[in-house]
């Protein structure tokens, strides 16, 4: 069972000035609870507590007062906090994720963690969870210890406590909690593993909960492993929304896998394994004059020219009249398509221009453009192809006309040389 002292010394090595509990009214939360207040007597910190009313039972108010009255008798800051879940969603993630969005704004800095009471027993159900999901090393190595979370982190000290040390300490120091009869609803699946599944396997094998944790940890650090490896190897091949897929291939193939749905988590993209091998299939391999396209979530996978594109699925319909800017000022363009800005100093990216009145077109790709550093006029869709814009990337550029002469693309290229500028072209694209 966790001391108070190795307590105070996680709290401390988190730099904690401000500890948040979750705090349900049952036994876990319950000894949490005072546990805490014994351990801010050797690491001074701020303690609250937060209970989170899922409004799934009637008995939730009569909680809420049991666990009030126990932060009134301990000298703890108490909150309450009302949730509404949807009923015709999964209950169990929908509470979850509910609960967690109330307390992240209790988690208001860098030095504020929120601390829960998950125990030896939850890992064990976690594990058997991830199990029945197919999940990966990730979800097989179960609940952190410490994870970033909100504007601080969260922590759960219990992680190597049983339940039933945790009851041994409750009923030892004479705690009152509270019992929620849905625990028993074995239609449920964590209470399922919980009542009926665990059982089996602790009864038939004791040291089984241990033997899992200690597998769990070995996951844990073989998944650490793989992702320093594969945020080296993100590194070689993406490009914000880009993803280069010669660098791709010189990774062997499992990591190649890895190497994109590490690309794709950025965006908050969780794909499939069957969503990957249809990348593959008909993006990635597809011929190489093909410019193939896949869906995912509200984004599209495209490909152009070994080069894998992460758009996102909307159409940006550019103006089909010209826009006067007088470059005094920041120019918002239409569409979502960002800001042009006028600099007085080159940076990368920045064209060089001469202030002037121009007009902001779109689209219009066989105008004929000649870059100050070229030496021939060329159709700008030449241009494009030259510098490997996908196609349907063209039209959403900036292209600055004065006197009827196209002298800029916003983001590529001037006509004007830098011997010749007296300021500089910026694009901010969203």
């Amino acid at each position: 069972m966790l001391s108070i002292t190795e307590l105070a010394a996680k709290i401390s090595d988190c730099g904690a000035a401000k500890v948040v509990l979750a705090l349900s009214g049952g036994l876990d939360s319950m000894v949490l609870l005072d546990l805490l207040c014994q351990a801010r007597k050797q690491h001074v910190f701020q303690l609250q507590a937060v209970y989170v009313n899922h409004g799934l039972s009637a008995d939730a108010q009569g909680w809420s007062e049991h666990c009030q009255r126990a932060c009134i008798a301990r000298d703890v800051e108490f909150f309450s906090r009302q949730i509404n879940i949807e009923r015709s969603a999964n209950i169990e993630a929908a509470a979850r994720e509910g609960r967690y969005q109330a307390l992240a704004s209790f988690v208001d800095s860098a030095t504020t963690i929120l601390v829960t009471g998950h125990h030896a027993d939850d890992q064990l159900e976690t594990l058997i969870l991830a199990l029945k999901r197919g999940a990966g090393a990730a979800g097989l190595s179960g609940m952190a210890e410490q994870r970033p979370f909100a504007a601080g982190s969260l922590l759960r000290p219990l992680l190597s406590s049983t339940r039933q040390q945790i009851q041994h300490y409750a009923t030892t120091h004479q705690l009152q909690w509270v019992e929620d009869s849905s625990n028993q609803d074995n239609r449920f699946d964590r209470n399922y593993i919980r009542n009926v599944v665990a059982p089996l396997l602790t009864g038939r094998w004791p040291a089984f909960a241990d033997t899992a944790r200690r597998s769990m940890q070995h996951l844990a650090q073989q998944q650490q492993l793989l992702d320093d490896y594969t945020e080296q190897a993100l590194l070689l091949c993406a490009d914000g929304r880009r993803l280069n897929l010669e660098a791709l291939t010189q990774q062997v193939p499992a990591q190649q896998d890895l190497v994109i749905r590490r690309w794709l988590a950025r965006y908050k993209l969780n794909p499939s394994s069957q969503w990957l091998q249809t990348l593959r299939q008909q993006v990635i391999n597809a011929r190489q004059d093909a410019m193939p396209q896949l869906v995912l979530g509200q984004c599209l996978l495209r490909r152009y020219q070994r080069q894998l594109y992460l758009e996102y699925h909307t159409t940006l319909a550019t103006p089909e009249s010209g826009l006067l800017w007088t470059m005094q000022n920041n120019l918002n363009l239409p569409a979502g398509l960002g800001e042009l800005a006028v600099y007085q100093t080159p940076l990368a990216g920045r064209q060089a221009m001469q202030q002037c009145e121009v007009t902001i077109v779109f689209g219009q790709l066989s105008l004929p453009f000649k870059p100050a550093d070229q030496p021939h006029h060329k159709p700008l869709k030449q241009w494009f192809k030259r510098w490997q814009l996908p196609p349907w990337q063209r039209e959403q550029v900036p292209l600055l006309l004065h006197n009827g002469a196209l002298v800029a693309v916003a983001g590529y290229a001037s006509a004007i040389s830098t011997t010749e500028a007296d300021c500089w072209l910026g694009w901010a694209r969203n």
